[in-house]
This record gives C-alpha cells, sequence and structure tokens, in this order.
C-alpha cells in the first residue's frame, strides 16, 4: 500500500442539492419545508468550495509477517515525517430544469465541473491537475407527481465511473431523491427539527464490489426573513466499501504462466470503514427555492485493510461550502 493509492483512496465523491417552489417573500410563512424538487423553468448554478486536512497513519494488520510489519513500519515512517495532507478544490454544478410534456415529465440537465484546487504535502504546495476526468453531467426526466426518474445518458468521469453510473445512476439518484422528497413534506415551525434518513448503495468501479451508506441528516429551520429560510444541519454517516484491486500486470503474467487455476485465483480484496459527523447552514430563498450559501464541517475517520496486511487509518476534518445564484432569464413583461 502506496502513498500515492491512500491519497487516491481518500478522496470523496462530493454531492449537491436540487431546487425548486414559489411561495410569497413579503410575510414569514406559518410553516416552511427545505423543498428542492426540481421545478420547471428553473436554471441555477452552485459553486463549490471545499477544504480538507488528512492525517494518516500505517500500522500492521494482526495476520501481518516480520517481513510484512518491517516493510510497514518502513512506509508509516515516512508517513509520519510528511506530516498532514491538505487539500482545497473548487467545484461548479449547473442544473437546468425544462417545461412538463404531456405526462408531467420535467427534463433535467446536471453538469458538474472540476475547476482546479491545491494540494500541501510535507509543507510543498502544488496545483492539482486540472483535467476532465472528474467533470460528469447527466441528461434525465424527472416527474414531481411520484417523484420517479429515469438517466436518460451519462457522460464523464473515468470509464470505470462511467461504466458503474451507466448500470446504478437511477437507482443512485432515486435514493437520493427520497431524500428530498421526505423534506419537501415536511413543513417545519421555527424551531423545529426533522431527522431523514438517507441510505444508498454505492457504486463500484470495479466488478465485484459492493459498498453502501447509511446516514441521517437533521434540518432545523432557525428563522425565515426577507424571504429568505435559514436552516442549522447536522449529519451523521457509515460507509462500508468491499472492492477487488486490479491486479499488477506482473502478478496477472506470473499467475497466466502458472495455469488456469492461478490465474482464476480470487483477486485481493479491500476493506473500507468510514464513520463521520459533521454541523453546518443553509439559506433557501423562499421565492424561487434557490439555496443561496450552505456549509458543512465534517471530521471523519476511516480504517482501510489492504491486502498485504496492512491497515491504513485515517482521520479528515473537511469543510464545505457553497454559493448559489439563478441563471433564469426573468419572465418578459407582456405589453399594454
Amino acid at each position: 500500500m502506496t502513498f500515492a493509492s491512500s491519497l487516491r483512496l481518500s478522496r470523496l465523491p462530493l454531492l449537491a442539492t436540487l431546487l425548486g417552489l414559489n411561495l410569497s417573500a413579503q410575510a414569514a410563512p406559518a410553516a416552511v419545508s427545505f423543498d428542492t424538487t426540481p421545478r420547471a423553468g428553473q436554471h441555477q448554478r452552485q459553486m463549490i468550495d471545499m477544504q480538507a486536512v488528512m492525517r494518516m497513519r500505517l500500522e500492521a494488520g494482526p495476520d501481518a509477517t516480520e517481513e510484512q510489519r518491517a516493510k510497514i513500519a518502513q512506509t508509516a515512517t515516512q508517513m509520519s515525517q510528511t506530516g498532514p495532507v491538505k487539500m482545497a478544490l473548487q467545484m461548479q454544478q449547473v442544473m437546468k430544469v425544462g417545461m412538463a410534456d404531456t405526462g408531467g415529465w420535467l427534463p433535467v440537465t446536471v453538469s458538474v465541473t472540476n475547476k482546479g484546487g491545491t494540494m500541501e504535502v510535507g509543507g510543498r504546495t502544488m496545483p492539482l491537475p486540472k483535467n476532465n476526468a472528474g467533470d460528469l453531467s447527466f441528461s434525465a426526466r424527472f416527474n414531481p407527481k411520484d417523484f420517479s426518474f429515469d438517466v436518460q445518458q451519462f457522460d464523464g468521469g473515468s470509464p470505470e465511473l462511467k461504466a458503474a453510473m451507466g448500470q446504478q445512476a437511477t437507482a443512485v439518484i432515486g435514493e437520493a431523491l427520497q431524500l428530498y422528497k421526505a423534506l419537501a413534506q415536511r413543513p417545519l415551525k421555527i424551531g423545529e427539527s426533522v431527522d431523514v434518513p438517507f441510505n444508498m448503495a454505492l457504486p463500484m468501479p470495479m466488478p465485484g464490489g459492493a459498498g453502501n451508506m447509511q446516514s441521517t441528516v437533521r434540518y432545523t429551520l432557525v428563522r425565515v426573513a426577507n424571504g429568505v429560510a435559514h436552516f442549522d444541519l447536522a449529519m451523521d454517516l457509515k460507509m462500508d466499501i468491499s472492492t477487488p484491486l486490479p491486479r499488477p500486470a506482473a502478478a496477472a503474467s506470473a499467475a497466466s504462466a502458472a495455469g488456469a487455476d492461478a490465474a482464476d485465483a480470487p483477486p485481493q480484496m479491500m476493506q473500507m470503514v468510514i464513520n463521520g459527523s459533521g454541523k453546518g447552514s443553509s439559506s433557501l430563498r423562499l421565492a424561487d427555492r434557490l439555496q443561496q450559501a450552505s456549509r458543512l464541517s465534517m471530521n471523519m475517520k476511516m480504517t482501510m485493510n489492504g491486502p498485504d496486511n496492512g491497515r491504513m487509518l485515517m482521520e479528515m476534518d473537511m469543510d464545505m461550502q457553497s454559493k448559489g445564484e439563478s441563471l433564469a432569464k426573468p419572465a418578459a413583461k407582456k405589453k399594454p
């Protein structure tokens, strides 16, 4: 298990929110829901800024041999000398919703663009490669009557991610929409809270992989002023991931030369468990359901068991902020 591979495995995908509803901004309503259901005519952009500090420690597992323990101890010493790893990432998410068809379905397009970032390792700051590997977009149709959702096209990301999302995108997004549905159906008075479970299977790019996330999100309505509802957020999550590791070319060639039994041997597996909790806030403009600003600070702890009887322990402090703006053109005024 190398230091570079641990960095790659520590990246966590980021999720953003969807938006919409039409309420009067003249007076504070008696109850407000955090309703971010897509609605016809929406065109909104979120600029997302993530800061993370990762502290990693490597130790030998209980079944490690003396040779493995010596190699792991050497790598652990090198990692301790490097110190914490700091990362900053910026992303942009744009969502556009068209007009409903005769069946009530809304066309929806979402794009996520990598805007660059930096990484600090051992006191040295370097820019992250700015490529299109992290960019993705999809087009779909959404029915607000029953929250049905069909992904029609998915583009971007690595070939492995594209293949996984092509198979599981509808299920993953459908689970996410259940969170929005539950929040939309629960109006809150000032001081009231709602706890919403958010559980979903995680798409794995490697065949034979499996993962799931279990979390609870709490929204508390703090105040309503000038047509904007302000919420406090709290989140707890747990992720369990099991995925086979790609077989190195040299090992694959050796297995092939050794015969069919060796070539068909099961791949080495990586096991990962992540626990996290966080708090934050979000402000929602009620007139068009634009999420004007949000912030979520989280602490996550990860335990990863690798195939070489090494165990990676990581603690990450992450702060995510987003700012939203509406790109929809105002309706043209009718001439008298």
